[in-house]
């Protein structure tokens, strides 16, 4: 991983203003371009063929597409469709075409128009897709065909394609944080939207509840009544649909721990379950949970120390959605079990990360960025290396030791997502080291936000 780290900084210098300046706008195109072709291309397999080669092309990246597209979302509209018949989806769902129950929040019942039905699944997803391609020309502002090219590998990455292609509901939240990204770098009191912002993604699916915490950053009168208010609304809310709560908490599933998913229960237990019994491994299970979570809080703190914080502001919408991105994945990794598509937030976290590298000093801290770039890269492209290293296996060698190779590539997968896990909890401490916490901080001027100590090179890069 070093040589890449290696490339990638020579990949990500710094582009002279003078020669950006008439490009600057072709690089932020570039993408969100190449993207809607992609996606027109897929289109027009899918509707005139040959949809053998839509299949095919899908496989390729590494998970295997449904017979039609859109099926998450088809999964929203059902349980909208089946709850205004009045049958309980957290029980039973005949309007699903594969009969799943409904396992997000009461809340998508209540804001999804009864107009719309499973009849309305492509023109829902494709919908949905179109705006997610629209919002990477305003997240992804490349600089340089590096930096385009580092960010299109992320926006085009398998995981970005598998969210698309079920039209997941995380897209919903991807442009609501985005948003709420957006409102946050505003002047009092249009940035107390991005909470609002934040709690009603929160609503929809849980785990972006814990963007509220980025309400420290706030003075201390100005905190305790955003964190009561929304403390206020949790609190009704869970009082007044707690048994739908319940129900939708209980229907959220399982994976293998050997499956296209990331989790911090993943290792552990993945290794419990095939160097242990079955009366120890879920005490072996729990112990290599907690021993892995001390070694990577430790190195985190220590990250932390590292990280040049002069160069950890607010100031521009890259180091926001890094922020929220990496706070985000860290609680998603902690919190359960996420199927791939989740990783569309490591789009949120790229652009960030390569600001931060532009703007770093210290060639440790340079080095460290340029490790989670290349860390970043690969966790987004696993699942179709994975599925090219497993075939390679199969190939050349007979009996178990193509299966010892697949764990092995699994375990050094699983070791790569703790180290990244761990890097972004440290940049995380890195920027809460610069938060207000006391009611005389006051929130840090756009115009302050670069230091004076970086040179004007490298502000305009």
């Amino acid at each position: 991983m070093h040589r890449l780290a290696v490339l990638t900084m020579t990949a990500i210098r710094p582009v002279s203003t003078d020669r950006r300046a008439p490009w600057r706008w072709l690089y932020r195109l570039v993408i969100p371009g190449v993207a809607a072709m992609i996606f027109a291309v897929l289109a027009m397999l899918w509707h005139r063929g040959p949809r053998t080669l839509y299949f095919a092309m899908l496989d390729r990246l590494g998970f295997v597409p449904f017979r039609f597209p859109f099926l998450d979302i088809h999964a929203v509209l059902a349980a909208v469709q089946c709850h205004r018949l009045g049958i309980d989806v957290y029980r039973f769902d005949p309007c699903d075409v594969l009969g799943r129950v409904h396992v997000y929040s009461p809340l998508w019942l209540a804001i999804v128009p009864h107009v719309l039905d499973t009849s309305a699944t492509t023109a829902v997803g494709l919908g949905l897709d179109l705006i997610f391609i629209l919002s990477l020309a305003f997240v992804i502002r490349p600089t340089g065909p590096g930096e385009a090219l580092l960010c299109g590998l992320i926006a085009l990455s398998p995981m970005t394609v598998y969210a698309l292609e079920r039209a997941n509901c995380d897209l919903v939240i991807f442009l609501l944080v985005v948003a709420g990204c957006v409102l946050a770098r505003m002047a009092r009191p249009w940035r107390f939207g991005a909470y609002a912002i934040f709690l009603f993604a929160g609503l929809l699916k849980y785990y972006p509840l814990v963007l509220l915490a980025l309400i420290v950053r706030e003075r201390r009168r100005d905190a305790l009544i955003l964190a009561g208010f929304a403390a206020l609304i949790l609190v009704g809310l869970a009082g007044f649909d707690h048994t739908q709560l319940r129900k939708a908490l209980a229907n959220i599933p399982a994976f293998s721990y050997f499956s296209d998913s990331f989790s911090a229960r993943n290792l552990p237990f993945g290794l419990a379950d095939n160097l242990f019994g079955p009366r120890l491994r879920g005490a072996a299970g729990l112990l290599l949970l907690a021993l892995l979570a001390i070694v990577a809080a430790g190195r985190a703190r220590r990250t932390a120390r590292l990280l040049d914080v002069s160069v950890l502001n607010l100031g521009s919408l890259e180091e926001e959605c890094l922020l929220a991105g990496a706070l985000l994945m860290t609680a998603c990794f902690f919190a359960g079990q996420n199927v791939d598509y989740r990783g569309i937030f490591f789009v949120l976290i790229m652009p960030g990360l390569i600001r931060l590298y532009r703007l770093a000093e210290g060639p440790p801290v340079r080095r460290f960025l340029a490790q989670m770039i290349v860390a970043v890269l690969f966790v987004a492209w696993e699942a179709p290396v994975r599925a090219a290293v497993h075939r390679l296996a199969v190939a050349i060698f007979t009996g178990g030791i193509g299966l010892r190779i697949d764990l092995l590539f699994w375990l050094g997968r699983e070791l790569l997502w703790w180290w990244l896990i761990a890097g972004l909890a440290a940049i995380i401490l890195a920027f809460a080291a610069r938060w207000p916490l006391r009611s005389s901080c006051r929130w840090p001027r756009l115009d302050m936000a670069v230091p004076a100590a970086i040179p004007r090179a490298k502000r305009s890069a």
